[in-house]
């Protein structure tokens, strides 16, 4: 298979974090690199070990100049939509960070942006995409626990530990914990169950030590198809023993009960036996499956599994989730404006 060429926009910060998960991808060439601060970009050519790529200062002079077949845009959600509306007119498929916009309603302009062209529009999702959750996702569909009844979720970091210049942008959003992170957690909830969401019911609130303008805490009940609740509790003001970015959650069913807690899988049985799951094999993991998969999927023909289409269900519970915790009221994710399968 022909390697495919990836300009990649946005480069410090997580950017950074992508350079360095995707730099061996077999099925990829960066061709291009851009970034608004040369410092990023002398950083980035540091970490690909190749000073002979292309860097730019400015995407437009990026996307003009050098041709290639995707890009991947990792930059803050209020230039999106200008980013990929430049790179679908200038040919390449897109992937996006995460969360695809600023809201639900920009979310669903983005759709209607990619809808123009006969070119992906993928978001990355990477917390999908390890041997644990691949084991956790094969052992719900073997049954080993049975029926799936109840998901326990909780989140806790401390935000304030991990505040860089690229977080600035976040630190005024009205619900900066919801859209930033919770996205993952309700995206990996949907990878998990593989069903749909039915309803949210949600509260957002900040502890009084809170430093930042936006709730920094949720608490959320979330019913599946299929007669499954969720119970979320995430915060991003934790003092104390943060849990890992994907937090800690059992799901219980009808025969036991599957654990991912502080970064391991396990089954328990239901006299309380407890024993780690074996793990799959990965050829690549988080960003590196991301890209791989995406370039996999437009070779094959077929959609990437986190295409847009399929995101915008993710994305609509992030959005349900503010609109409940400012109106109090349960809102319906099968019907109505969030309905988005």
């Amino acid at each position: 298979m022909e390697r495919a060429k990836v300009i990649q926009v946005g480069v410090g910060g997580f950017g950074k974090n992508w350079i360095e998960g995707i730099k061996d991808v077999k099925s990829i060439q960066i061709v291009a690199i851009v970034d608004v601060v040369q410092e990023n970009l002398d950083e980035a050519l540091k970490v690909l070990g190749d000073g002979n790529i292309p860097v730019y200062l400015s995407y437009e002079d990026a996307f003009r100049e050098v041709k290639a077949d995707l890009a991947l845009l990792i930059t803050p959600p209020p230039t999106r939509h200008r980013l990929t509306r430049a790179a679908l007119d200038a040919g390449m498929h897109v992937i996006v960070e995460k969360p695809m916009a600023s809201n639900y309603k920009e979310g669903l302009e983005l759709l209607a942006i990619s809808q123009q062209y006969d070119k992906a529009v993928s978001v990355n999702q990477n917390y999908r995409w390890t041997p644990e959750m691949k084991a956790i996702r094969n052992a719900l569909e073997s049954g080993m626990i049975g029926k799936l009844g109840v998901v326990e979720w909780q989140f806790d970091r401390d935000g304030s530990r991990h505040r860089g210049p690229q977080s600035e942008w976040r630190k005024d959003r009205e619900e900066p914990l919801l859209t930033e992170l919770s996205i993952h957690h309700f995206d990996l909830m949907r990878y998990l169950l593989n069903v749909h969401p039915e309803s949210v019911f949600a509260s957002s609130f900040s502890p009084i030590w809170n430093e930042r303008i936006g709730h920094s805490s949720t608490s959320a009940i979330i019913k599946f198809k299929g007669g499954i609740h969720v119970n979320y509790f995430a915060s991003s003001a934790n003092k104390g023993k943060d849990t890992t970015w994907t937090g800690n959650f059992r799901l219980v069913g009808s025969t036991g009960t599957l654990e991912f807690t502080e970064g391991t899988a396990y089954y328990v049985t239901e006299a309380g036996e407890r024993q780690q799951l074996e793990l799959p094999e990965l050829e690549y993991e988080g960003v590196a499956y991301t890209v791989n998969e995406f370039v996999l999927a437009v070779t094959e023909g077929r959609k990437p599994v986190t295409h847009i289409t399929d995101n915008l269900i993710s994305f609509s519970m992030v959005g349900a989730a503010v609109e409940s915790s400012k109106t109090g009221r349960v809102i319906r994710l099968d019907t109505g404006h969030y309905q988005a399968y």
